[in-house]
């Protein structure tokens, strides 16, 4: 049998009645200055400091068609040919 079954109905009709004084509690507003401080935290985030700022990962998106990545491939051979071809 559950624990349920084995409680007599007077016992469950005490068990699901409120605690009056924790009913109470839901009452409570909170104080208003406390209410001002967040909502003026959550208005006006802090900036970060340089350390964070600079530690902040960041994404870089380069968009190439595979025509341009050629013609790229093929101008950094030609400046490197160049390049070794001056120094020699």
């Amino acid at each position: 049998m559950s624990r349920a079954a084995e409680r007599s109905p007077a016992m469950v009709e005490i068990l699901e009645q409120p605690i009056s004084e924790l009913a109470d509690l839901r009452e409570v507003d909170p104080p208003a200055n406390l209410v001002a401080r967040v909502m003026t935290r959550l208005s006006e985030p802090r900036l970060p400091s340089l350390w964070q700022w600079l530690r902040h990962p960041f994404c870089i998106e380069i968009r190439l068609s595979p025509l341009a990545l050629i013609g790229l491939a093929l101008v950094l051979t030609a400046a490197f040919v160049l390049v070794g071809a001056t120094l020699r």
